[in-house]
């Protein structure tokens, strides 16, 4: 039996063709023919959402528990499902996502993507509060701690940021794989809040955002997650409260001017310790005494405080316009040979209006660290120093401390460091202190101006 040779066929009907042009007087055309391409060559991965860029469409992958990253194109036709088999559109696939997809291996190109429903794998959605310990490298989620891997990658918005710059203000989702955190996206950030117009409200209190209540001090930034709040200010029967809009990354200042508070009579005071680098606090909030203090008039409780040094507390009267209050403080190891010495000793000098607190003559070394204020953790007898960004305002859990370069006293615990200047947007790191009895050094990048990010 004669066999046809298919290929034969479709090769010579070309030929056929340019014979029967010519015959009829036209110019034959020579056809062309495409390169022979592979077939598809389907591959399956499992592996983690990193990148996607849906201008150039590309989603990039990363393995799980590795920082190895692979692209691939991918178009509408891409089959994108989420975990219940339900149709999505690229788009609505966060980053950090655990994924099963299929790809074609000749050319890199995405054939299928599914948020996979392996058992292996967890998403925590909504967090709130999350506690991280960059010591011990975990993460606290209610009850509930979990260990993280020296490549758990961070995401907000469509980029990948650090694991530091992540506060205890922010939403967070966390994807688990063998309940070890893969990955943690940022669903909703922080911004800004700073105070201006605030004299009167001075040891009161302010509420804003999530769950935060701090006392009121000079020059405080408070680091708030983005969103609408009414803020609430208060000190004694004085009340006042007004909305407030935070966005991701911005500095919102807020006025109290119109916030309806009965002036009331200050006096100027101006603080003279030694040591200079005690910390002073009035009606328990800590003052700055770099220059003079406004203070309502009346019966004040004051606290000095330092390391080493016994704790000066008692009583002021502010009934002036203006007063210098002097104080020194006495070493701890220093025996008293009259325990009546330690009472305050007023004297009131009529040619420069100087008021004598303490008369006990001290000798101490001038010190530039910085002591700070804060509700948690122990302090030290270590410093950190915050060498860079230059010139940048520096906060420490809100509370003002200085301008960088600058080194206060290390104080153990979690922290929110925040930095700020003139024409760049703030930006915030969590620290992890422990009492190691060594000193720390942080560097920090250079602020974004705002500037750059206008086209």
């Amino acid at each position: 039996m004669k066999v046809f040779n298919k290929n034969r066929i479709i090769y010579l009907l070309p030929v056929l063709l340019m014979m029967l042009l010519s015959a009829c007087g036209e110019k034959p055309t020579i056809p062309t023919y495409d390169d022979e391409i592979d077939p598809v060559d389907e591959i399956e991965m499992f592996g983690m959402v990193s990148g996607i860029d849906e201008v150039n469409g590309k989603i990039t992958i990363r393995s799980v528990g590795y920082t190895t990253d692979k692209e691939f194109s991918y178009t509408g036709s891409a089959d994108i499902q989420d975990k219940y088999g339900n149709y999505i559109a690229m788009e609505s696939v966060p980053l950090g996502a655990i994924v099963n997809l299929t790809y074609d291996g000749n050319r890199d190109k995405l054939l299928s993507l599914y948020l996979t429903n392996d058992d292996a794998v967890e998403k925590l959605e909504g967090i709130s509060g999350a506690r991280i310990d960059y010591l011990e490298n975990t993460i606290t989620i209610g009850s509930k701690t979990y260990q993280m891997s020296k490549n758990t990658s961070v995401f907000s918005d469509n980029k990948e940021i650090g694991l530091d710059e992540i506060c205890s203000e922010d939403q967070l989702s966390v994807w688990l794989y063998n309940n070890m955190v893969c990955s943690i996206y940022v669903e909703l950030g922080h911004g800004y809040v700073k105070l201006t117009d605030y004299a009167s409200y001075i040891g009161g209190m302010v509420e804003i955002g999530y769950d935060m209540i701090v006392p009121v001090t000079e020059d405080m930034l408070l680091t708030v997650r983005e969103g609408s709040y009414t803020l609430r200010i208060s000190k004694g029967k004085d009340s006042g409260s007004k909305q407030v809009t935070v966005e991701k990354n911005k500095e919102q200042t807020v006025s109290l001017a119109d916030l309806l508070v009965e002036p009331k009579q200050v006096g100027s005071i101006l603080f003279k310790v030694d040591p200079s680098d005690a910390a002073v606090y009035i009606d328990r909030v800590r003052i700055n005494t770099e220059g003079a203090v406004d203070i309502v008039y009346g019966k004040h409780r004051i606290d000095i405080v330092k390391d080493g040094y016994d704790t000066i507390s008692g009583t002021i009267s502010v009934k002036e316009a203006y007063k210098i209050k002097e104080f020194t403080m006495k070493k701890t190891d220093e025996e008293s040979k009259d325990k009546s010495s330690s009472k305050t000793d007023k004297t009131t000098s009529s040619n420069n209006s100087k008021t004598t607190e303490t008369a006990t003559e001290t000798t101490t070394e001038k010190s530039t660290e910085k002591d700070v204020n804060t509700e948690t953790g122990m302090k030290t007898k270590q410093k950190v120093t915050i060498k860079t960004p230059d010139g940048a305002s520096v906060y420490f859990d809100g509370e003002y401390i200085g301008i960088a370069p600058i080194s206060f006293t290390k104080v153990t615990g979690s922290h929110i460091i925040t930095l700020s200047k003139t024409g760049c947007l703030s930006k915030s790191y969590t620290v992890t202190f422990t009492d190691d009895g060594q000193d720390k050094e942080l560097t920090y990048d250079e602020l974004v101006t705002i500037s750059s990010l206008i086209e």
